[in-house]
């Protein structure tokens, strides 16, 4: 059994599943930019995460866009919650720490765990041949990952895997693989299933509940 952690915004809860005995735990990101958590509080809960991963081969660690605004350092991306006056605090640390963290896992059975999902137009226009190629073009060009498109919520099928949201991914979600994602507030997670047009047989999970424990056993 494996456990999915949905995006963090420097809450504490992920602690209460660690002594419980999964294979894997895969944290989605988005580990800073809350509106009600003081700063010191989000950078000691990332810093306890890294402690953390670093001891322990199982936890896995996503990119979220509210991770990755900070480890950019471009002016021109720069979303909700941004925290200027503790930008270069963020960017250091995540520097520090950029080698735990992955925008893309995928396990032996074909899921694939990302922030926001994976679409075929993303792949194809990034010149990608498979979802496992974006963590090595991403340490290549980190920019790779900016937001790509013109609608500001980022509801386009050519926007990343730190971007993308429900509707765009389900219409063309990457093909032959279920993914998990975050990275858009839902009521409950829910799980969808593809159809044969686009993906029949995989489903995409939706796990950020935002304001609840966003836990997914799978």
């Amino acid at each position: 059994m494996r456990l999915a952690i949905g995006d963090i915004h420097g809450r504490s809860f992920w602690k209460h599943y660690l002594d419980e005995d999964y294979t894997e735990y895969y944290i989605l990101g988005d580990y800073f930019d809350s509106f009600d958590i003081p700063f010191k509080v989000q950078l000691k809960n990332f810093l306890e995460i890294t402690e953390v991963a670093c001891r322990d081969t199982r936890i896995k660690l996503c990119w979220g866009n509210h991770d990755f605004h900070y480890f950019l350092n471009d002016p021109r991306e720069r979303y909700s919650g941004y925290q200027n006056n503790y930008a270069q605090k963020i960017y250091e640390t995540l520097c520090s720490h950029k080698k735990l963290l992955n925008v893309v896992y995928t396990t032996e059975d074909n899921i694939l765990i990302s922030h926001a999902g994976i679409s075929n137009t993303f792949l194809r226009e990034a010149e990608l041949n498979a979802p496992e190629d974006i963590n090595s073009a991403f340490a290549k060009n980190p920019a790779i990952l900016s937001f790509n498109g013109v609608e500001p919520y980022g509801d386009e099928i050519q926007q990343g895997p730190l971007w993308i949201r429900p509707n765009s991914l389900i219409s063309d979600a990457c093909k032959g693989y279920s993914q998990i994602v975050g990275h858009t507030v839902i009521r409950e997670i829910t799980t969808i299933e593809l159809d044969e047009a686009h993906n029949k047989g995989c489903t995409i999970t939706f796990i950020d509940t935002h304001d609840r424990e966003s836990i997914y056993r799978f």
